[in-house]
């Protein structure tokens, strides 16, 4: 895959739309999996759900964060 090949598919609005549709689905079932498996904040927490709760954070973080760049990147490259 080269750079060109890259930029085509960034400016391809059916992966723009897949993009956005796994992004958007997989921070829902992050979220809801975090509310699901950790209902509340314990003090009392054992060191694993304290654990749990910091790494689906961070996936979440990380998730939108990739949801914010991409959109960065396809409002650089255009459409087709």
């Amino acid at each position: 895959m080269d750079i060109t090949s890259l930029i085509d598919s960034t400016r391809s609005v059916h992966f723009r739309k897949m993009f956005y549709l796994i992004t958007i689905v997989l921070a829902i079932v992050l979220i809801v999996l975090k509310y699901q498996l950790l209902p509340y904040i314990n003090r009392k927490e054992s060191l694993a759900d304290r654990l749990l709760r910091r790494i689906l954070d961070t996936l979440i973080i990380i998730l939108f964060i990739t949801i914010a760049l991409a959109t960065v990147t396809f409002w650089m490259s255009g459409n087709e």
